[in-house]
């Protein structure tokens, strides 16, 4: 029973890394988020500080499909 808990909790943590490191999910919240930065739902500050965080995601992206491995 254990190892069949370890095998789930590997397949949701492998699944989790998939999305959050998937060009099209980053892609579409950047376009998300100008839109929010655009209608006045957030300031520039906050814009920059969660353009930032996803830009680091596509480049830590680019690392892995380099062969550079996890961070």
């Amino acid at each position: 029973m254990i190892g069949l808990v370890g095998w789930v909790l590997r397949r949701l943590v492998d699944e989790a890394e998939r999305l959050y490191y998937d060009p099209a999910v980053v892609q579409h919240q950047l376009k998300e988020l100008e839109e929010q930065l655009v209608s006045g739902r957030i300031d520039e500050q906050e814009f920059d500080r969660r353009e930032d965080a996803l830009l680091d995601r596509l480049a830590e992206m680019r690392r892995r499909s380099e062969g550079g491995g996890a961070a």
